[in-house]
């Protein structure tokens, strides 16, 4: 029979290992980067790289959350009008 303190350390680390799905993360590296892209097309003008990025990110954005996006412009829409 295993100790209490073992199954104590065992809830520990699958807790620690947990995924949370409302928070994503990513490298810093990757951070860095997707945000200097974001900056240059941003600040391009070109308004066909800033179409081809929105695309890009609306693909990421679905991808990650689905129809979970029409929820959330909604709170944010009551948010804005108080």
């Amino acid at each position: 029979m295993k100790k209490i303190n073992e199954l104590y350390k065992e809830v520990a680390v699958k807790k620690e290992n947990e995924v949370d799905d409302k928070e994503i993360t990513m490298s810093r590296e990757d951070f860095i980067s997707e945000h200097k892209n974001l900056i240059k097309v941003l600040r391009s003008g070109d308004q066909k790289a800033q179409e081809a990025e929105a695309v890009k990110q609306e693909k990421e954005l679905n991808d990650e959350v689905g129809d979970d996006i029409d929820e959330d412009e909604d709170e944010e829409d009551e948010e804005d009008e108080d």
